[in-house]
């Protein structure tokens, strides 16, 4: 979708100006929800800081800019990290640089930085892998169209617009309010569907088994045989 277009120019059209945000901080925490914003410089750090929002994000352009994910760290705060652009080596890193700053509340996000992204390249069966190979909690960045790609990974960040028609680098595969809420509510019944390792059976379940009847009275201490 942003072939041919400057990234200064994408940017600059995609990104969140700072005045706009305390106000969303407020109207979303109104709403019960946690505002937290991804800085791209160590300027846009101190502005969130000032804030006092939760958590950082760090997108997955900067996995590799050391300095900046070292100076997040520092603030002891929560980091989602997603990893888009990052192999192996990168994401080792990351996570080396802040856990060296004592901080070692990270969650990775598997991500495929293609806008937009096919099923092809969404790799899933990594997030297990990731949460074995790192030791952190795990969750998915997608860029996918529709809602089959949260469904099964669950742990989601998704890109949500009031209207595609108010047009954005990001309007082409973001989700409209009615398709965010049918999106979330297939996420719950995949949730239900999953359910838990269990190998016990409910009494209704239970009643559905074979039972022993007796067609022939039975006397007291006769022994159970076929014939009875």
């Amino acid at each position: 979708l942003w072939d041919g277009i400057r990234r200064y120019d994408l940017y600059k059209q995609g990104m969140l100006p700072y005045e706009w945000q305390p106000k969303l901080k407020a109207f979303a925490e109104k709403l019960g929800l946690l505002f937290f914003s991804t800085p791209f410089d160590r300027a846009g750090v101190d502005f969130l800081d000032q804030m006092n929002i939760p958590l950082y994000k760090i997108a997955s352009f900067e996995i590799n800019d050391v300095p900046l994910i070292r100076y997040i760290a520092k603030k002891k705060k929560p980091i989602i990290l997603s990893t888009g652009v990052g192999d192996e080596e990168d994401i080792a890193l990351a996570l080396k640089v802040c856990r060296e700053e004592g901080n070692n509340d990270i969650s990775l996000l598997k991500c495929t930085s293609d806008y937009p992204a096919s099923y092809e390249k969404a790799n899933l069966q990594t997030i297990p892998d990731m949460k074995n190979r790192f030791g952190v909690r795990v969750g998915v960045s997608d860029h996918s169209m529709g809602s089959l790609v949260p469904m099964v990974a669950v742990a989601v960040e998704k890109h949500f617009i009031l209207s595609r028609s108010v047009g954005g680098p990001d309007a082409a595969f973001s989700m409209e309010p009615y398709e965010f809420k049918q999106m979330v509510q297939n996420v719950r019944n995949v949730e239900k569907v999953l359910g838990n390792v269990k190998y016990d059976i409910s009494e209704t379940e239970r009643r559905k088994r074979r039972s022993l009847y007796a067609f022939h009275d039975i006397k007291k201490g006769e022994a159970f045989t076929e014939k009875n």
